[in-house]
């Protein structure tokens, strides 16, 4: 059987590439459990530092599930599948690691879904992305409403699920739905160039930021507030910190070990 992701590794980053381009690059289960697989790999590897995930072909990042599964199935069987991609939705949210969605076409349904599950999102001027679920009379089911209202903003995010839109590139740069959009042939070029400048930092802090940054809409302020000063005091105490305050004033690079 044919797979559903391929994984490289290019020196301390990972690049997953949804290989469906023929249809579409949809998730189906094998393609769940393919990519929950990667996350466990990547996240394991103390030598891989970031994932980026890409797709096969310049017209689709994904086309969502695999609408093929949906037809004479019961509530019962899609209710399993669609937590099952919820629970990878929210692995890849609450990932330890930098992870990056190169867009590189349309990102529609669960594939726009995946793609705001992602810390960062660089777009070909090809694509477009969007929840039209309510097209076909369903809801977005992998969390991809609450992630679009915390990009977007809730006034932006209930236009955009209402009428059941695909926002262009450039639209979504201008409504922070992704970071920055680039020509299709820079895509990939551009998504490493980020990566490299974050893994330039410490592990350890990158981890921690992720977490503040995630948790924001999730406690209140002075919790957060409090967890932020707690987490800069770890990192201060961790070897990368000393690290890092020794290669500030050494002027030189730091050698981060990830403790």
């Amino acid at each position: 059987m044919a797979k559903r992701m391929e994984l490289a590794i290019q020196g301390s980053i990972a690049v997953a590439t949804l290989n469906g381009p023929e249809k579409g690059n949809p998730f189906d289960w094998q393609g769940i459990k393919e990519l929950e697989d990667i996350l466990v790999r990547v996240e394991r590897d103390e030598a891989i530092g970031g994932l980026i995930l890409t797709a096969a072909g310049d017209k689709y990042f994904s086309v969502g599930a695999d609408i093929s599964l949906m037809k004479g199935i019961a509530g019962k069987e899609y209710a399993e599948f669609l937590f099952a991609g919820l629970r990878l939705c929210e692995t890849l949210q609450r990932f330890k690691k930098p992870t990056i969605a190169a867009i590189n076409g349309w990102a529609v349904g669960a594939g726009g879904e995946v793609a705001m599950a992602c810390d960062l999102r660089i777009a070909s001027e090809k694509a477009r992305i969007g929840v039209p679920e309510l097209k076909i009379g369903l809801i977005p089911g992998w969390g991809g409403v609450f992630r679009l209202t915390r990009l977007v903003g809730p006034a932006k995010a209930m236009e955009l699920v209402l009428t059941a839109q695909n926002v262009p590139a450039a639209e979504a740069e201008r409504i922070g739905l992704v970071n920055k959009v680039v020509a299709p042939g820079s895509l990939m070029a551009a998504a490493l160039e980020m990566m490299r400048k974050i893994l330039e930092n410490a592990p350890v802090a990158i981890a921690l930021a992720k977490s503040i940054i995630m948790s924001e809409s999730e406690v209140p302020a002075r919790f957060g507030e409090t967890y932020e000063a707690l987490s800069s005091i770890l990192t201060f105490l961790s070897r990368d910190g000393k690290e890092g305050m020794n290669a500030f004033f050494e002027k030189r690079p730091p050698k981060w070990e990830g403790t």
